[in-house]
């Protein structure tokens, strides 16, 4: 089975460095304008309402690894379709 990359928003420190270093452009940056009632906070606290920051769209994504070679921070991973998949749902 086909692995792709998933991302640990926990872990993603906002440094744009996987976003920068995709050669299929196959990252999003995702601004956080949706919850208004934290939005003054969100620049200094994790805030779980809306957690996403990049987001990875798979058509392009050819699974070369190199968004998780170049984070620094481990919060890209390998994973498998399914459970990207699952995850995708269980946020909606």
């Amino acid at each position: 089975m086909k692995k792709i990359p998933d991302a640990n928003m926990l872990k993603c420190m906002k440094c744009n460095i996987c976003y920068n270093s995709c050669p299929r452009k196959a990252i999003s940056v995702i601004s956080n304008s949706s919850c208004a009632k934290c939005i003054k906070y969100c620049i200094s606290f994790i805030v779980p309402c809306h957690p996403e920051y990049i987001s990875f769209d798979y058509s392009k994504c050819d699974s070369c690894g190199e968004c998780i070679e170049k984070c620094p921070n481990g919060a890209i991973y390998w994973s498998d379709p399914e459970t990207v998949r699952l995850k995708k749902i269980e946020r909606q």
